[in-house]
């Protein structure tokens, strides 16, 4: 394969993952099926080994599966703390999350402050 031909391929991989993820958010509803959060879903979609999706990702992103993931369910759960009234339970089952207790320790470490908090404060600053 030519090197455009490689490029060609890495860039409908990236396209296809963007797309495919993208397809998933907003969260419309708490009764929307579960947010796929495994590379290995994404890769599995789009034809490829999970190793190889990271490769291509990094190369556009600098990121890797993972982590592009976890930032856009990351923004995604600061959405539905601050505009909806969702329980945390309702919150961690339509982001993908096994346990409520694996989805606040996920929001912990990266705003700092637990699901419940992060949402009284966001009260507050609106009142």
């Amino acid at each position: 394969m030519s090197v455009k031909g490689k490029k060609e391929a890495s860039d409908k991989i990236y396209t296809g993952f963007m797309e495919l993820m993208e397809s998933q958010f907003p969260v419309h509803d708490k009764n929307s099926l579960p947010i796929q959060r495994s590379p290995s879903y994404y890769a599995d979609a789009l034809h490829v080994h999970v190793n190889h999706l990271n490769k291509v990702l990094k190369k556009h992103r600098g990121k890797t599966t993972t982590q592009i993931i976890s930032e856009k369910v990351f923004a995604e759960s600061k959405l539905l703390l601050e505009n909806t009234s969702y329980s945390i339970i309702e919150i961690s089952i339509v982001l993908g999350f096994s346990e409520p207790s694996h989805f606040s320790y996920f929001f912990k470490k990266r705003a700092g402050l637990s699901p419940v908090p992060y949402r009284e404060n966001k009260t507050k600053r609106d009142n």
